[in-house]
């Protein structure tokens, strides 16, 4: 095996990992979120929406008109729907959002410090000649 195809099949097992990861977190971001714990979804319909879609558009999240204030109880508990519902987007693309840049560094990276030359010795010199 030369060392060029070694080369190649080092960058492309790189390239392919890196590939990977950069899937996992794309697709992680364009998944429906999951239905919070006070009950509904976290969208417009009747199923709730993606991450991202949730974080460049807050308002979309499904949890009907905000209650007056006069309304404590009401209000609150839409507060925390509404909280839970971005708080899982927020952390869904802030995780896609890292996986996806460690994706790319082992993708980029990984091949150049795998691969990197070896400095070649220089010749060691006695600290005292010998007489």
């Amino acid at each position: 095996m030369s060392s060029l195809s070694r080369q190649g099949w080092v960058r492309l097992a790189f390239a392919f990992v890196g590939l990977l990861g950069a899937t996992f977190a794309i697709t992680g971001v364009l998944i429906a979120l999951p239905a919070p714990s006070a009950g509904g979804t976290c969208g417009p319909g009747r199923g709730s929406e993606t991450p991202i879609e949730a974080l460049l558009n807050p308002g979309s999240i499904g949890a009907g008109a905000e209650p007056a204030a006069t309304n404590a109880e009401a209000r609150y508990q839409w507060s925390a729907f509404v909280s839970e519902c971005q708080a899982s987007a927020d952390g869904r693309v802030l995780a896609g959002l890292a996986i996806l840049v460690g994706s790319v560094g082992v993708g980029v990276l990984g091949p150049m410090v795998v691969l990197r030359r070896k400095p070649k010795s220089q010749p060691v010199y006695p600290a005292f000649p010998s007489a």
